[in-house]
């Protein structure tokens, strides 16, 4: 099936983009003496995000509000997404900071105070988390009489990677969420997925519960591959339990699957096509191709090919062609 791109980012914002999870998240992870100053069950996801198109490969930003002691004064949670270790991840909550006093200032002009911005971190990497976890950690010389000139705060990390099963906390499909991110880095991603499947079980309504199972499924087989289609299909049966809306959504999933391997079958198709139009100019402009050079053809894509074939006309020499 498709190939995803950034599939832990695409996870993260698709699971924690419901607003139910970050509530429940936040329940668990935020500090009691915050949780009694902020209203959860106000919680919106904030449309703004703080990075631009060309950086949304690297940065993750989910941006929340909340009511700030039932008042209309927002409180901003921002989340933020890592795979592995990051040392300058302080100085891109920075960023973000100054981005959202320049979005408040402009959807503000009034104003003449910032709401409050909260940063939480949700590590799920290989690696243990060993980076700097106070702004004033990256500044260096940093003495006690420069100290004040420099802006300094920290943010909550909350390391998954670190965790029991036991240890993650919260309702089923924040806990599903968290060890689903978890368990992506596991020598046996099989037997995580096993696990997951149970987990989705138990979710009361089968409509998110399939939503759930749909986007699990783009995480650990069609964006990361961790688990191959046949086994992912093995593991549905075994999980369908007579649960008519499973066995739906299973027969539409292996029906995508086919619909998408007939479209990369037609695609590949067309792409040996222009392969042997391309030896045969070169056949008729240079003599016959060496084996290396039908093998180097064969092994380029649609894209190489296509510039190949149009560098034909002009080209002198196979070498000049193929260079």
């Amino acid at each position: 099936m498709d190939e995803i791109a950034n599939p832990h980012d695409s996870y993260f914002r698709e699971s924690f983009g419901r607003s139910e999870i970050a509530q429940d998240f936040l329940r668990v992870h935020l500090p009691d003496e915050v949780l009694a100053e902020v209203d959860l069950d106000s919680l919106e996801i904030s449309k703004d995000t703080y990075v631009s198109p060309d950086l949304r490969a690297i940065y993750s930003d989910l941006v929340y509000r909340v009511r700030w002691r039932a008042q209309p004064l927002a409180v901003y949670v921002l989340f933020e997404h890592k795979s592995r270790p990051e040392h300058w991840t302080q100085l891109q909550l920075l960023r973000y900071f100054a981005a959202e006093g320049d979005a408040y200032r402009k959807q503000n002009p009034r104003a003449r105070l910032l709401p409050p911005v909260l940063p939480l971190v949700i590590y799920h990497g290989k690696r243990r988390w060993r980076v700097p976890k106070t702004f004033h950690e990256l500044i260096s010389p940093l003495s006690p009489a420069l100290a004040p000139y420099v802006p300094n705060f920290t943010y909550i990390l909350v390391d998954l990677s670190s965790r029991s099963d036991t240890e993650v906390k919260g309702q089923v499909q924040t806990r599903l969420v968290q060890l689903a991110m978890r368990g992506i880095f596991s020598g046996a991603p099989v037997e995580r997925l096993t696990e997951l499947l149970a987990l989705i079980a138990l979710i009361d309504d089968r409509n998110t519960a399939m939503e759930v199972l749909e986007s699990l499924l783009r995480y650990y087989v069609q964006g990361t591959r961790r688990v191959d289609e046949p086994t992912a299909y093995a593991l549905l049966q075994q999980h369908s339990d007579g649960d008519s809306t499973m066995q739906t959504f299973i027969e539409r999933y292996i029906e995508q699957g086919k619909q998408q391997g007939m479209e990369l079958g037609l695609t590949r198709g067309r792409q040996e096509g222009q392969a042997v139009v391309l030896l045969r100019l070169i056949e008729r402009k240079f003599g016959p191709p060496s084996e290396a050079v039908r093998e180097r053809i064969a092994g380029a894509d649609a894209e190489t090919i296509l510039q190949w074939s149009d560098r034909i006309l002009t080209a002198e020499s196979l070498d000049g062609l193929l260079h």
